[in-house]
């Protein structure tokens, strides 16, 4: 049984087959859990029994003496009609049905093609891919061995890691290791496998390369075939098995020959011992049905006229070679798109055909990256779809329905406004008789108009290349695109619901509408737009003039500034007019510390909150965060992060909800002079944590913090202000200097990079001219903060677990010379609560680094023994160069599974040239922090510990704990 299934399809199935144990593996306790609730609660029970290990069924036996027990033989004698074991359907529309396989079932199956011409050939199958609760598995890992005495090749299991998950790059490296000569793969595997030449190389050195279970590129099958590689498609289902002929081709007699050839390799044969009948659809396709005869025996039966299985699945017939077949489609609504998501379109065609302008609706997007619809008008609608103007004034008339039907759709299945296709009246629909339309016969009609809207070449674009008109026509996009929320074209996006996806697509809109402009300058300039472009310029008035700009250079639009100017003004715009700190009393808190916390829901934060309520110097803390409940956000997070929750009880504690966007930071006047009475410190701590985000998109929260600053102006006792920095504020920091130093840097060169870093320079020099002017300030520049070493929790949003996630569904990790200062997040917070306690003035700057640094290489291979040890280890460079090529055709699927896709423009920062660069070099040619002065001040971070084996292992498991099917080796890719 697949652990894909829901809890309430396992309880379906269950019921019907009458099972009462299940035997599962520790990594699908929640998914076993979840089931034992519902059968409980259907007035049934499971037993549930764990996998046992393989090293505990088949122990080590060493001597000759051994005596082996023999297996027991039934007294009775098995029958052709007893049930050996039980699959199940996919359960694409609906719940999966099991299907029994019977002793008759398996011995037929064992005589199909796939088996015992591949035992007469002594294939050696390489299974390593193959879920045994697929057809395929059964077939490759069960019967084939079982039938011809060859191994196959699986993934050694590693006790007691969990099983390994396979991916293009294990796979082919574990069927090379054990020296395979045939493989049986999903199509996806072959895709990536056609792109390297070294790959496709090895895969001609195989007797056979078997796809099953979707469509390869003929691009791709072409390009392996012309190189050598024996490729074959076959065919099957859990309900009849798979008749398919392999080793059918004969390339003696030439290419124009009647039989099939190695170029016939989409094309596949069915075994003469299956009985077939094909059913005509009018256009061209023909269903397959399989009848039952003596050498055949379907599974399931489905036909009322005749014993037999109507599989719903479409071929249509080789136009010259007789009892060639290619699979086209299915006779269901299920369509599957390019990366495999499926859409059930009945909810969002059925909405949209209930209006009274419309006569028929279909939906459309098999293989392609995003679904369409094509509509067809009511008679008093009807338009010219040739019409410009009229297509656009139906799309408009249309849209806030399709809108609604999208509420009725997953994310992925959504339609945008481009993607909307409207029938000619000269061809309308096709019908059956009783009206409903013919999906098949209509896509086949409407497939030109189809192909020739594409995604990104067929956004309408602006009336002309203006600043003005640009800005107007991104208004439109992004309200598009934005679930019809009207955005501020002066306003960050990212602060208005945009995210990494919507920016894509925006993205896409934009060169979409470059690449379809008539202006021969638009359409030169449609291929160099980069892919953070809107994450550069995410204001879209700025957007605008840049755009406009780059179509028409000398147009009046204003150039954008530099990355170096924008810094540089808004460390001008935001010490403007500073006050001067004097207070009416200069003695300071005699009985303990004051502390102002901001961000104390995030994991540093819960980490300093812990450690400043347990300090005996601490005699009060007021947190300060955004939203309603922040005492039960509290709760929450030091739950997550195994914090001691009854901390929370303390007198000490008085958690507040408010703003920095205001004066009174939104808190009641009462609280306000109670906290400016009394505050000796403030730790500034919120900040949002995003490296694709422009500086620009961080101004709202420098502002914030000059309204902190100010507040501290209006305190009675003299306030000590504390500020997270980041050592990314000096991220373009030249080596040849060595040591980025403990002091405020004050050439904002050094800063360019990512907005984040950009941002947390701009507060380092906003707080350095307020301490100028007698504010007592400390900007903790605090590097990369990894897992506690109590508990490993480590967000799994940031970079670090970003990239193991990634490198799981990818196949392997990167690689990078040099060390890594990394410091475990309950350090860095003791080391601050360190800082509080500081007697005497602050220093500027500390640098908040781990002072025993780790290497890349060591801390990465740490990472591979604790997800199995199968994630080779290659270059960054290369590793990026996949996750690059994921992304030019990344779907939602791809965001969850590989979101390093998110972070590009971050993570080409680790192989940025640097050759003018010399001296102490960090991993990724990151520059060396000297932490001395930090040191000095904190006996926590003096004493650290380095990082090692165990403290990664705690980080793998806390992750997997958060996210199983992206960090554990057992999950789907």
């Amino acid at each position: 049984m697949s652990p894909r299934n829901s809890p309430d399809a396992v309880c379906e199935m269950l019921h019907k087959t009458s099972c009462k144990r299940i035997i599962a593996q520790q990594s699908l306790s929640a998914l076993v859990s979840a089931v034992q609730t519902l059968m409980v609660e259907k007035n049934s029970s499971v037993e549930v029994v764990q996998l046992p290990f393989l090293h505990d069924i088949f122990p080590t036996i060493s001597g000759e003496d051994v005596v082996v027990e023999p297996y027991p033989r039934t007294s009775r004698t098995p029958q052709p009609d007893d049930v050996v074991l039980i699959l199940h359907s996919s359960g694409s529309t609906g719940f999966p049905k099991p299907i029994p396989q019977t002793n008759q079932t398996i011995l037929e199956w064992c005589l199909t093609p796939i088996i015992y011409r591949s035992r007469d050939k002594n294939i050696c199958w390489g299974g390593t891919s193959l879920p045994t609760f697929h057809t395929m598995g059964i077939y490759i890992q069960f019967y084939a061995p079982l039938t011809s005495g060859e191994f196959i090749g699986l993934f050694t299991p590693q006790y007691p890691a969990p099983p390994v998950v396979p991916n293009p790059q294990n796979t082919l490296a574990t069927t090379k290791l054990v020296g395979c000569n045939g493989i049986v793969i999903m199509p996806s595997y072959v895709e990536e496998w056609a792109q390297s030449p070294e790959n496709a190389k090895y895969l001609t050195s195989l007797d056979v390369l078997v796809f099953a279970g979707g469509p390869l590129s003929d691009a791709n099958g072409d390009k392996l075939v012309a190189s050598g590689v024996n490729l074959c498609s076959i065919y099957g289902a859990t309900e009849f098995g798979a008749p398919t002929m392999i080793f059918d081709t004969d390339d003696t007699q030439g290419p124009d020959s009647d039989v099939k050839t190695s170029a016939d390799w989409a094309w596949l044969q069915l075994s003469n011992t299956v009985n077939t009948r094909w059913v005509p659809q009018g256009d061209g396709t023909y269903e397959l049905q399989t009848l039952t005869c003596a050498t055949h025996h379907p599974a399931v039966k489905n036909l009322s006229d005749v014993e037999g299985y109507a599989t719903s699945d479409l071929f249509r017939p080789h136009p010259r070679k007789k009892g060639l077949w290619k699979i086209v489609g299915r006779t269901d609504d299920v369509i599957v798109l390019g990366a495999g998501e499926k859409i059930v379109p009945i909810p969002q065609e059925g909405y949209l055909s209930s209006l009274p302008f419309v006569k028929g609706v279909t939906m459309f997007g098999r293989g392609q990256t995003q679904a369409g619809v094509l509509i067809e008008p009511a008679p008093d609608a009807a338009i010219d779809p040739t019409d410009e103007t009229a297509l656009e004034t139906f799309r408009e008339r249309i849209w806030p329905f399709v809108e609604e039907a999208n509420k009725l759709a997953p994310a992925f299945a959504r339609i945008f406004k481009e993607m909307i296709l409207v029938t000619h009246p000269a061809k309308p629909m096709a019908r059956v008789a009783k009206g409903t339309v013919m999906r098949k016969l209509v896509l086949a009609e409407y497939d030109e108009e189809i192909q020739r809207l594409a995604p990104t070449n067929k956004v309408a674009p602006p009336s002309e290349w203006t600043a003005e008109v640009i800005e107007e026509w991104l208004l439109q996009q992004a309200m598009t695109i934005n679930k019809g929320q009207e955005p501020s074209a002066v306003v960050d996006i990212f602060e208005q619901g945009f995210d990494s996806l919507s920016a894509s697509f925006l993205h896409n809109h934009l060169i979409g509408a470059l690449h379809s402009s008539s202006d021969p300058a638009a359409q030169a300039i449609a291929d160099k737009i980069p892919q953070d472009f809107i994450f550069t310029h995410p204001t879209l008035q700025r957007l605008a003039g840049v755009v406009a700009h780059l179509v028409h250079p000398d147009s009046s639009s204003e150039l954008p500034r530099s990355q170096e100017e924008q810094i540089a003004h808004l460390v001008e715009k935001y010490t403007v007019d500073l006050p001067n700190f004097t207070s009416a009393s200069t003695n300071g808190s005699l009985d303990g510390a004051v502390v102002l916390l901001t961000g104390s829901t995030g994991s540093l934060g819960s980490h300093i909150l812990a450690y400043l309520l347990q300090s005996s110097d601490v005699r009060r803390v007021y947190t300060l965060d955004r939203g309603s409940g922040s005492l039960e956000r509290l709760k929450a997070s030091f739950v997550d992060r195994s914090l001691p929750i009854e901390l929370l009880q303390s007198d000490k504690l008085v958690a507040c909800s408010g703003v920095l966007s205001r004066v009174d930071l939104g808190l009641d006047p009462a609280i306000v002079q109670e906290i400016q009475r009394s505050v000796t410190h403030i730790i500034h701590n919120a900040w949002k944590l995003d490296f694709n985000l422009s500086v620009s998109s961080f101004e709202s929260h420098i502002a914030g913090t000059r309204t902190l600053v100010d507040f501290s102006a209006g305190c009675t006792v003299p306030v000590k202000f504390l500020f997270s920095s980041s050592v990314t504020s000096a991220q373009s920091w030249n080596a040849a200097e060595a040591l980025v130093p403990e002091h405020v840097l004050t050439n904002p060169r050094i800063a360019v990079g990512h907005g984040y870093g950009e941002s947390k320079y701009v507060v380092e020099r906003l707080l350095a001219d307020a301490k100028s002017r007698g504010l007592d300030t400390l900007s903790l520049r605090i590097g990369q903060l990894s897992g506690s070493t109590h508990t490993g929790a480590w967000n799994v949003s940031d970079w670090v677990p970003i990239i193991v996630k990634s490198s799981v569904a990818l196949g392997c990790l990167p690689d990078l010379d040099g060390t890594v200062d990394w410091t475990p997040v309950d350090v860095a917070a003791r080391t601050i609560v360190d800082a509080v306690a500081t007697p005497g003035s602050l220093p500027d700057v500390i640098n908040i680094v781990h002072p025993r640094p780790a290497t890349w290489s060591a801390i990465f291979s740490s990472v591979n023994e604790s997800v199995g040890g199968t994630l080779q280890l290659i270059p960054f460079d290369a590793w990026l160069v996949r996750v690059e090529a994921r992304s030019a055709t990344a779907t939602e699927h791809d965001f969850d599974r590989i979101p390093a896709i998110k972070l590009l423009r971050f993570l080409r920062s680790f192989v940025a040239p640097t050759k003018d660069l010399v001296g102490a070099r960090g991993a990724g040619e990151q520059p060396l922090y000297d932490c001395s002065r930090a040191q000095a001040i904190s006996p926590t971070l003096k004493d650290a510990e380095p990082i090692g084996a165990n403290g990664v292992g705690m980080w793998l498991k806390y992750w997997a704990t958060k996210e199983p099917s992206g960090f554990c080796l057992d999950r789907d890719l």
